[in-house]
């Protein structure tokens, strides 16, 4: 209701429950291909936008790659790093172990899984350097630290990080968003994101005019599938409230 407040009640009863049919099949998916049959997610998995990302990985700084909980978000880095892109995503650990496991196991071993903490800024640093593409889940509610920005219209707190390193370092900034389509197949869409130059503001300001950009493409990618958004995060709490997500997944922690 917060997100789409002009939706009618019957179509937003309807819209839940395709929404919650998504993540059924979502969730099938992710047991499914979280083992031998990881492979086929290149097959299945459709990429639109990997030439881009590859010229601006040639640029050898590294690129940024935010993303959030669409369609079944989870293969999306798998298939991924089964192209010629070589793939760092950010995690976070979740409260049931069995999940935590799950949901480590689905980008294989050829992703490079950075765990929030202390060594994060670090870890992220070494691995742009090396010329990956760092993934981070951007669209769960940042916490107190996170960066305070609009989505959907709302100010709401963010995960900080994309917006900080794009800043300091002037990296590349890509949005990746996918979506089911038929017949199990999916259909992933990379765009670099048009990032303005500094305006002298400070970098308090800086952070926000990036993250603002990120939560736009997210939110426009939710709006083209709404029915394939994990809608199930409190994503609008107020920007200083603690408490820890809902659902954590790959890209927030609950540390």
């Amino acid at each position: 209701a917060q997100a789409l407040p002009d939706m009618p009640q019957r179509e937003r009863v309807r819209l839940a429950a395709r929404a919650a049919r998504n993540l059924g099949r979502t969730v099938t998916e992710f047991l499914r291909f979280a083992g031998r049959d990881r492979r086929r997610t290149g097959e299945l998995i459709a990429i639109r936008g990997l030439e881009e990302l590859e010229t601006a990985l040639a640029e050898g700084r590294g690129v940024i790659v935010v993303t959030g909980h669409l369609g079944a978000w989870g293969l999306y880095v798998a298939a991924l790093s089964l192209t010629s892109i070589p793939t760092a995503l950010l995690v976070g650990r979740q409260r049931n172990p069995k999940v935590d496991a799950l949901i480590l196991s689905l980008p294989g071993k050829h992703v490079t899984l950075i765990s929030h903490g202390k060594r994060a800024p670090r870890e992220l640093l070494q691995n742009l350097a090396a010329g990956k593409a760092m993934v981070m889940v951007a669209d769960q509610h940042g916490g107190p630290r996170g960066t305070v920005a609009p989505f959907f219209g709302r100010e709401t707190s963010t995960l900080s990080l994309p917006a900080a390193l794009v800043a300091r370092q002037n990296l590349p900034l890509f949005a990746m968003a996918g979506h089911r389509i038929a017949e199990g197949r999916h259909v992933l869409t990379l765009r670099r994101l048009n990032v303005p130059p500094d305006d002298g503001r400070g970098e308090r300001a800086r952070r926000r005019q990036i993250t603002t950009l990120c939560n736009r493409a997210i939110a426009d990618a939710v709006l083209e599938r709404p029915d394939q958004y994990f809608w199930y995060h409190r994503r609008f709490r107020s920007p200083g409230d603690s408490r820890e997500p809902a659902h954590a997944d790959p890209g927030h922690s609950t540390d």
